[in-house]
């Protein structure tokens, strides 16, 4: 029986520790010349996550990415991982080295030389971090590489879909808009099924392009499929123009758009008892997609530091549908709308002033040395002021 207990406590130890070393395994306590001498030994690249302790997308990156056992596999496979802060120690000098200037910056770092051969940035999603590790090691695909092959003229088709596809990582958007036009002008069509899906995952907004894929809804429909070519538009006419998305072809989801901008334009002139009595219409609406309308009207319904001017009405109605939401919404992993109704909650208790008869003492005066109530993790530190 012994024998078994402890065969079950080493079971348990072996999934705790895997887990724990599910994500990245980064280097801790190692110093630039120990990991450029690890990674020269191992013929790998060094990854470097340059960050700050009050960098949000950087905790973020750390908490929902690097922590991923996909994730984990990919660059513990691939790469010397290096966790550096910017702003600390060797990671001054490490960051003015490869010419950090935002956060979170990934930085690929050639051993043999000490040179950075690609660099990535921002939050992106797992698929796109893994990506952004294996153009890495493809000379083709690097930062650098793209960069300077684009600067001297080259336009091959091929060459500008990884183009456009690292810029739009990278939060590029001017890059990606203009890479995109100069696929078009070299011959590449629209209803390429390359070209389209480049379309799809990187072009965003009102532009010539939505226009044609609406104008020839039915060839489009025909090539790629109604359901995703009714998501890309109404992806793109969340926010726009009445008429011109009046002027588009129909597909699903169009009247939804414009109820919402509607309801939009009304808030945005006051007009504030039409707005509700859209909103209203629409909750009590059975074909109305409840969680399609959840996830615009909890934008529409927060009240933000602006509370207070707000009519009462107004006020009373937004913490009714903050309430709504918080019930309703089944992604109960969305820690926002909780918070929100929340500190909506709390500003009612305010105004109430101490007046509900049954309000406890602890609601009205909680015992917290906590100014804010919000979601910023404790971990996170404030963004120093930049010096004059």
């Amino acid at each position: 029986m012994k024998k078994y207990i402890l065969l079950i406590f080493a079971c348990i130890y072996a999934i705790h520790l895997n887990a724990q070393n599910a994500g990245i395994n980064f280097l801790h306590g190692t110093t630039w010349a120990e990991a450029v001498a690890k990674a020269k030994a191992e013929n790998k690249l060094i990854f470097i996550d340059f960050y700050t302790q009050w960098c949000g997308p950087c905790m973020n990156m750390a908490q929902t990415v690097f922590s991923l056992p996909t994730v984990g596999y990919y660059y513990n496979q691939t790469f010397i991982n290096l966790k550096i802060d910017a702003e600390e120690g060797e990671g001054i000098t490490l960051a003015k080295k490869y010419g950090v200037r935002s956060y979170p910056t990934y930085a690929f770092v050639d051993p043999a030389t000490e040179e950075i051969v690609h660099r990535s940035s921002s939050r992106q999603t797992p698929e796109q971090f893994i990506q952004t590790g294996k153009d890495a090691n493809i000379p083709t695909k690097r930062s650098f590489y793209l960069q300077e092959q684009y600067t001297k003229g080259n336009r091959e088709r091929a060459f500008l879909i990884d183009y456009i596809n690292y810029h739009y990582s990278v939060y590029a958007r001017n890059n990606v808009q203009a890479a995109f036009d100069e696929l078009i002008k070299g011959g590449a069509k629209l209803t390429d099924p390359d070209v389209w899906e480049v379309y799809v995952n990187t072009i965003n907004g009102m532009n010539p392009y939505l226009k044609q894929v609406s104008d020839n809804y039915a060839d489009f429909c025909q090539r790629f499929g109604k359901k995703a070519v009714d998501a890309k538009l109404a992806k793109e006419t969340s926010y726009g123009e009445l008429a011109e998305i009046e002027a588009l072809c129909n597909y699903e989801g169009k009247d939804f758009n414009l109820k919402m901008i509607r309801i939009n334009n009304d808030i945005r002139e006051q007009k504030y008892e039409a707005a509700a009595t859209q909103i209203d219409a629409m909750i009590a609406d059975t074909t109305v997609n409840q969680q399609e309308l959840i996830s615009r009207l909890k934008f529409i319904a927060r009240l933000g530091y602006k509370a207070e001017e707000l009519p009462e009405f107004w006020f009373n109605k937004c913490v009714g549908y903050l309430q709504y939401i918080a019930y309703n919404q089944t992604d109960r992993d969305d820690a926002f709308i909780h918070q929100e109704y929340a500190a909506a909650l709390e500003m009612v208790l305010r105004k109430l002033n101490g007046k509900a008869p049954s309000l406890p003492a602890s609601a009205q005066n909680p015992h917290t040395e906590k100014k804010v109530y919000n979601m910023r993790p404790d971990a996170l530190k404030m963004k120093p002021k930049r010096k004059k």
